[in-house]
């Protein structure tokens, strides 16, 4: 095990990684909106290991000791936790104000995140595509969602279904996004709000359908396996028609610097993930200016 952190020890005090966002705040919403059941991946560096946990309020990482009653949702113990410094309460993940924070709970051997220390007992922002180290094990962040719509209620196996409002009138909706559990909750949500919808995996893709079949509203992520979404809002707005298209950009980086590229680059709106399919609704309503549902409040 590595020694504990010293008193001369320089914390993470980088602003771009803290809770503070440094250029607007950035709506990443709804994680613990049942609508969309978004779980955490924690894909164990070295390994072919990935370790899943449904978002809740708080989520403890470490090792499990039934003699203590400690039963972390992200158990570390099967991973060679206890050889390599993990703490059987070693950190916590918290969802506070629509976003996931990271904590140290005064952990031996410290938490990090992307290499850098965190001060024990303080929240530091936990995105997607981050790496965190319990101890001496390396963990991949990555926000994922299950492919369905509503959660299971306790003590079944089914899912309690809830309506999404029909808010379209066959309107193109143009999906373009390569996480395909992400694509298939925002093609089922949208068809049931009444648009029609094409899903695409790659910006060539989403180019060449743009082509063929011009879409009134398209829904982007910006990390994209051939090229990335800013090509794509480019080559979309120096089309004749461009300029019609509204875009929505969906994405984990969720950095103050990435929305400013984004909106720069011709979105008319930026959701950081994970997006609850309220606030997705909204975004939609809000860029195509359609009428809001009673039951569904005004972006």
């Amino acid at each position: 095990m590595s020694d504990a952190p010293g008193r001369d020890t320089k914390y993470l005090n980088d602003p771009r990684l803290s809770n503070s966002d440094t250029f607007l705040p950035v709506r990443a919403t709804g994680p613990l909106n049942d609508v969309l059941p978004w779980v955490i991946e924690f894909r164990v560096a070295g390994t072919a290991a990935t370790i899943q946990a449904q978002v809740h309020e708080e989520m403890l990482i470490g090792r499990a000791d039934s003699t203590r009653g400690v039963y972390p949702a992200v158990d570390l113990g099967p991973h060679g936790g206890q050889t390599r410094g993990v703490s059987r309460q070693h950190a916590m993940i918290v969802v506070s104000n629509n976003k996931i924070n990271l904590r140290d709970l005064g952990s031996l051997n410290g938490t990090r995140i992307n290499g850098a220390l965190l001060a024990p007992n303080q929240d530091y922002r936990l995105r997607h595509g981050d790496e965190i180290e319990v101890g001496q094990i390396k963990l991949q962040v990555r926000f994922a969602v299950t492919p369905t719509l509503g959660k299971a209620e306790k003590g079944t196996s089914g899912t309690a279904q809830r309506t999404v409002p029909l808010v379209g009138r066959g309107q193109h909706v143009l999906i373009v996004e390569d996480d395909q559990d992400v694509a298939k909750v925002f093609s089922i949500a949208m068809r049931h709000a009444g648009f029609r919808v094409s899903v695409v995996d790659n910006a060539a893709r989403a180019m060449s359908l743009v082509d063929r079949d011009f879409p009134d509203l398209i829904l982007l992520d910006l990390i994209l396996p051939d090229l990335n979404g800013q090509d794509v809002m480019h080559y979309v707005r120096h089309l004749p028609k461009g300029d019609q298209v509204r875009i929505i950009v969906c994405s984990g980086a969720t950095g103050g610097f990435q929305m400013h590229q984004a909106m720069e680059s011709g979105a008319d709106l930026f959701l950081g993930k994970p997006i609850s399919i309220e606030d997705l609704i909204k975004g939609v309503l809000q860029v195509l200016k359609l009428e809001a549902p009673e039951a569904l409040p005004k972006p």
